[in-house]
């Protein structure tokens, strides 16, 4: 095994490297770091803080792990998006481990590399947000409980228990979106045997947190309430326009099973008793979660890409002993394989007219559309088949990922400059000793402006300092006379403005 583990964190260093390497914050990621270092600055290990107010979107752990790689390293890109890539190490050994044992060691490969070379696992999960994390906590409990239920294994449910826990201090009730189909599963077929040996756990992990954080620290009624808000109460939101959303949104969810989402179609699954085996309990589990959960979030409004993360896990592992069958298949390319090659191959070919004409496209997307269009001419076999799913993604990686990251300055959302521009105009007016802040800012340009600012980000009230920063989109709520706009600084893709306090 340990011949294994050290093969699989090779192979996990070098494809997600490139993205890892990304020397800025992109998206929410900056959110997460932001909160962290407020923590981490008020010594405070209990109530995630944002800009000086608690803030009760997700639970702790994920703040947790970014406090303990800021004390190791201080705040480096890389370092802090460890944890991430760790978990994507830890996934693929675990998933090996477990259908190597239930199956054969090519079924254990097959999975193991399935979920290193994923598509989003290359290009998302080395980051320092929250999903990524959680998508792999959530993914290794369900697999320990699919298959502990499958074998009567109670040491294997007790992990997954455990694990539950820690997903849901990541990030809070939707880990219970994508365990409830497993869950249904689990009871259609063994009536929640072992359910003690997987809820008790869970619950211990959960309320080793909360339970002195209500007894202590804060008023549950009111925590509970933000809580609410930000999961299940966000179906209240659901407008006609979510429902117009929802063929993207269902689109979107079939893309992230790629490369082998494509092997569900030539599934095999031979004899079985009518009681279903255990082997063929464990991959139900996991498809049921997979699928139940994107029926439940069919029911929420927006939906990002970043929910359906899990699936990547929950799919790969479920399909990986089809993959394998095909993949011992002798003779040539089926049909619809080669099919699919040849239109991949013209997409290839295009892509190469195209990128010359498209000059964000960067020189090194030439080398992937090249290797795609080549697909048609080296494929040969099933085995080639499913080698050139898990290869294309880790040339993407080192072709447009690594171009992706080496030029992310150049990027419109580059928050590294901007940041420093905007420290340097706010201390051209002497205002940073006495700022505060109005609504949302931009997390990844207040931490590369180094700035530390209290405020009410949900628009409540404004701060009693002398200099109030905010985006240009909210402070139009708000009319006063006692401000004076004293600096407007437009960037690529949004607008902070400064206003100085004038006594009456």
């Amino acid at each position: 095994m340990l011949i294994r583990a050290l093969v699989l964190l090779i192979a996990t260093l070098f494809v997600l490297l490139p993205t890892w390497l990304r020397g800025d914050w992109d998206g929410t990621e900056g959110r997460r770091v932001q909160i962290a270092l407020e923590m981490l600055r008020g010594d405070n290990w209990m109530i995630p803080m944002l800009g000086g107010e608690p803030t009760w979107a997700k639970p702790p752990l994920h703040y947790w792990l970014l406090m303990l790689c800021t004390k190791c390293s201080g705040v480096d890109y890389m370092m802090l998006r460890v944890p991430a890539v760790f978990a994507v190490f830890a996934s693929a050994l675990l998933a090996g481990e477990i259908l190597r044992r239930r199956f054969d060691a090519t079924v254990g490969w097959i999975g193991a590399f399935g979920i290193i070379c994923s598509p989003l696992v290359v290009f998302v999960w080395p980051t320092a947000e929250i999903d990524p994390l959680f998508a792999s906590l959530t993914g290794m409990s369900i697999w320990l409980l699919a298959a502990g239920a499958g074998h009567h294994s109670k040491l294997m449910v007790l992990a997954s228990g455990l694990l539950a826990g820690l997903a849901f201090l990541q990030k809070g009730p939707p880990f219970f979106l994508f365990a409830v189909g497993a869950y249904l599963v689990w009871f259609r077929h063994r009536r929640l045997r072992l359910a003690c040996w997987h809820f008790v756990p869970m619950v211990l992990v959960i309320a080793a947190y909360f339970a002195p954080l209500w007894q202590w620290y804060v008023d549950p009624v009111g925590m509970l309430k933000v809580v609410n808000a930000e999961s299940v109460g966000r179906i209240a939101l659901f407008q006609m326009k979510s429902v117009l959303e929802t063929p993207a949104f269902w689109l979107r969810a079939i893309m992230v099973l790629l490369p082998f989402g494509f092997w569900c179609f030539w599934e095999w699954r031979g004899a079985r008793d009518v009681r279903m085996s255990a082997n063929d309990l464990t991959l139900r589990m996991c498809s049921g979660g997979a699928v139940l959960a994107v029926v439940l979030l069919t029911c929420f409004p927006g939906r990002p890409t970043r929910y359906l993360l899990p699936n990547v896990m929950l799919f790969t592992f479920a399909v990986s002993p089809a993959v394998a069958h095909f993949y011992r298949h002798r003779g040539g390319v089926p049909g619809f394989a080669r099919g699919l090659l040849w239109f991949l191959g013209f997409l290839g070919a295009a892509a190469l007219i195209a990128i010359p004409f498209v000059p964000r496209a960067g020189h090194a997307s030439v080398g992937l559309a090249l290797a795609v269009a080549m697909l048609p001419l080296v494929v040969r076999t099933p085995r080639h088949v499913v080698l050139a799913s898990l290869i294309v993604p880790v040339l993407g990686s080192w072709t447009v990922g690594l171009e992706r990251s080496l030029r992310w300055p150049e990027n419109k959302r580059a928050a590294l400059a901007s940041g420093q521009l905007l420290r340097r105009e706010i201390d051209a007016l002497a205002a940073s000793d006495d700022l505060g802040s109005y609504g949302h800012l931009d997390s990844t340009v207040l931490l590369a402006s180094g700035l530390w600012l209290t405020g009410d980000e949900t628009r409540r009230r404004l701060p009693d300092t002398r200099w109030v920063l905010h985006e240009d989109t909210d402070w139009r709520r708000i009319q006063s006379a006692e401000y004076l706009t004293r600096l407007r600084l437009q960037l690529p893709y949004k607008a902070f403005v400064l206003k100085e306090r004038v006594p009456k």
